[in-house]
C-alpha cells in the first residue's frame, strides 16, 4: 500500500493560506468591534467580540495544523481512502469513471496543478497543488490509469471552466463559475432581506 501525507512544505503552504483568512475577521471584530464597544462604554458587549475574536484566530491555527496532520491518500489495491479534518472517503477504481490531470489551473486564490477524479454523475475527489505535490498526484494517476480508469492529461494552463467544458463531470457548475455563483448568492441574500422586510412591514 502507498500512503501519501502532507511535505513540510505542502503544510505551511497550507496554513499560510489559510491563517490570514481567519485572522481579519478576528481581528475586526475582536479589535473593531471590541474597540469600537470599550470606547462606547460597553464592556460587557466589548468582551464578547474580543472573545470571539480570539475563538477565531485559535481555530484558524489549529484547524489548519491538525487537518496537515491527518490528511493522507492511502492507495495501492484498487481502493482509495482519503482521509482528512473531517473524516475519511473510500472508494475503489471501478468507481471512478474518469481522472483529469491538470498542470495548471486558476481556482479561488491559488493556481496549481490539480488531480480530480470524476464518478458517474460528479465529482468524485479533487485534489490541487495547496496540499499534494505534482509527484504524488502523478503516482496516484498511474495507478488509477493501471487499473483501467480513463487519465486525460492537461498539460497546458486551463480554466475552471474549460475543465468543465471537457467533461461537466469534473467540476460542479458553481465551482467552474465562481463569479456567476458569488453574484447568484448575494442576488439570493438581497432578494430573502427584502422579502422578510417586506413581510414586517406588512405586519407593522
Amino acid at each position: 500500500m502507498v500512503e501519501l501525507v502532507l511535505t513540510p512544505h505542502a503544510r505551511r503552504r497550507l496554513l499560510r493560506a489559510n491563517v490570514p483568512a481567519a485572522l481579519v475577521p478576528a481581528l475586526l471584530l475582536g479589535c473593531g468591534l471590541g474597540g469600537l464597544h470599550l470606547l462606547a462604554g460597553r464592556t460587557g458587549q466589548a468582551l464578547v467580540f474580543v472573545g470571539v475574536g480570539l475563538a477565531l484566530a485559535v481555530l484558524g491555527v489549529v484547524l489548519p495544523l491538525v487537518h496537515a496532520r491527518r490528511a493522507r491518500v492511502v492507495f495501492g489495491d484498487g481502493t482509495y481512502a482519503l482521509r482528512s479534518l473531517v473524516g475519511e472517503r473510500r472508494f475503489a477504481a471501478t468507481d471512478v469513471a474518469a481522472a483529469a490531470m491538470v498542470s495548471r489551473m486558476p481556482l479561488g486564490a491559488l493556481t496549481s496543478h490539480h488531480l480530480v477524479l470524476a464518478g458517474a454523475r460528479g465529482t468524485l475527489a479533487h485534489l490541487d497543488g495547496a496540499m499534494w505535490d505534482q509527484g504524488q498526484l502523478t503516482a496516484l494517476a498511474h495507478d488509477l490509469a493501471a487499473r483501467g480508469v480513463p487519465v486525460t492529461a492537461f498539460p497546458h494552463p486551463i480554466t475552471a471552466a474549460q475543465l468543465r467544458a471537457a467533461d461537466p463531470r469534473y467540476l460542479a457548475p458553481w465551482r467552474a463559475h465562481p463569479a456567476r455563483s458569488v453574484l447568484l448568492a448575494v442576488a439570493g441574500a438581497l432578494l430573502t432581506i427584502a422579502v422578510a422586510v417586506v413581510v414586517v412591514l406588512t405586519m407593522l
